[in-house]
């Protein structure tokens, strides 16, 4: 590699990383990032997240950014209602762009792609490309205060992501 490649390369990570930072910034999403505890159900781990904590999760269209270092999981979680919330992967499937959650007045709420306008319903199904692939979705229950994310160590144990309250 000469000088001149180098120096391309170097400038083009630099802004890459500006520019992925200014993209997570604009969304506006609060971000934590979490450790999982092990569950009574064999291949999947609890994540809590204390909800008298967590202001973005008290009115219905809050969304929150959960990172999860110790199983290298990053969930976008949406309050689509009263009592319900919804977990899913926050990488948009095309080109892993970071989805935002919009819930707009008379429209059912999506998960979009601001990088190339992917749209994906609830339950992570595409509506509007270019992504054709769904967003992992994961269970959520609310405990005592506690919103649990459960979250497969394997896919294969994934549960079923139809239960959402």
């Amino acid at each position: 590699m000469n000088r001149r490649e180098f120096i391309e390369k170097s400038c083009m990570s630099g802004l890459a990383v500006v520019v992925g930072s200014s993209v997570l910034g604009s969304l506006g999403i609060p971000t934590v990032k979490a450790s999982s505890r092990s569950s009574a159900v064999a291949g999947i781990r609890e994540i809590p997240i204390m909800l008298v904590d967590t202001p973005e999760l008290e009115q219905v269209g809050g969304a929150y950014r959960l990172e999860i270092e110790d199983l290298d999981k990053d969930i976008l979680i949406a309050r689509t209602d009263v009592e319900t919330y919804v977990a899913v992967d926050i990488k948009c499937t095309h080109k892993g762009c970071l989805v935002a959650y919009k819930q707009e007045m008379e429209k059912a709420p999506t998960f979009e792609c601001p990088c190339h306008g992917s749209k994906f319903d609830m339950t992570g199904k595409p509506i509007n490309g270019p992504a054709t692939k769904l967003l992992g979705t994961y269970q959520t229950k609310v405990v005592e205060g506690e919103l649990i994310v459960l979250v497969p160590v394997d896919e294969e144990d994934a549960p079923p992501a139809d239960s959402t309250k």
